[in-house]
């Protein structure tokens, strides 16, 4: 049987190491959220501006005589295609996808290339285009997406 002088100072020091993990809990201050990083802004002059999936998150801005035309790199022995996904009406009208090879002497297997889209500004607004990389034709889910925010002034 333990003898009770034993028992008192397994309790003090039980109660000691409570004690200081509760305050160590007190005293941490909880880390500060990170702020998100600034989104990337894409624009130019001319008559038509192009991204590409290197660009995607990218805010976009256009003005209402400019095209944009969106560049979605594609191997066609994949078998999975991009597709335009939600477009909300009146900001912008997207004509494709058109396929463009890339050229021979760059491309081994002599089936890469891209998927390109035209979109032309409407009226002034914002607008997300989102692309999906999948299967046609299936639920499955896609492999890839690619969202630009387009703000046409």
């Amino acid at each position: 049987m333990a003898s009770p002088h034993m028992s008192s100072s397994v309790h003090a020091w039980s109660s000691f190491a409570l004690s200081a993990v509760l305050l160590g809990a007190c005293s941490s201050t909880p880390e500060a959220p990170k702020p998100t990083p600034p989104q990337p802004v894409v624009q130019g002059s001319g008559h038509v501006l192009t991204v590409t999936d290197a660009n995607a998150g990218a805010a976009v801005m256009l003005d209402s005589t400019q095209a944009l035309m969106v560049r979605l790199p594609v191997g066609t022995t994949s078998g999975l295609e991009w597709s335009l996904v939600d477009l909300k009406p009146g900001v912008v009208s997207a004509v494709g996808p058109k396929f463009e090879r890339a050229l021979r002497n760059t491309n081994s297997e002599e089936a890469a290339g891209d998927s390109v889209w035209r979109v032309k500004p409407e009226s002034v607004g914002t607008v997300t285009l989102s692309f999906e990389l999948r299967r046609p034709r299936t639920l499955l889910p896609a492999a890839q997406t690619v969202r630009y925010d387009v703000t046409v002034k």
